[in-house]
Order: structure tokens, then sequence, then C-alpha cells
């Protein structure tokens, strides 16, 4: 749910827990998380295209 928050929402992870307010500084084990839900995207990204080129070809 926090990925999604942070991707479609655009809502921090600790926002969303209630462990901060927007206006304050990320710390680190938030960072990390959202450095990490980048990494997931461009898999996920990574891994539609290449699935899109397969079939792309077949007809």
């Amino acid at each position: 749910m926090a990925h999604f928050a942070l991707q479609k929402l655009h809502i921090r992870a600790g926002v969303l827990l209630g462990i901060c307010s927007a206006d304050e500084p990320m710390g680190n084990k938030e960072r990390a998380f959202t450095y990490a839900s980048i990494i997931v995207r461009t898999d996920n990204d990574k891994k539609e295209a290449r699935k899109m080129k397969v079939k792309g070809g077949r007809r």
C-alpha cells in the first residue's frame, strides 16, 4: 500500500504511516524505502516493455 501511495498518490511512506508530517525532512529508512520503490517500479516497467516487445513481434 505504501508503494502505491508513493508512486500514484505522491504520499510519502512516513506521512502515510503517521510517523512524520509532509514538511519534515525524510529519514534514512524512509529514503531507503523510496529508493527501493523506484527500483521496483523501474524493474516492473522493464518487464512490461519486454513483454510488449515480444507480443509486438507476433501476429
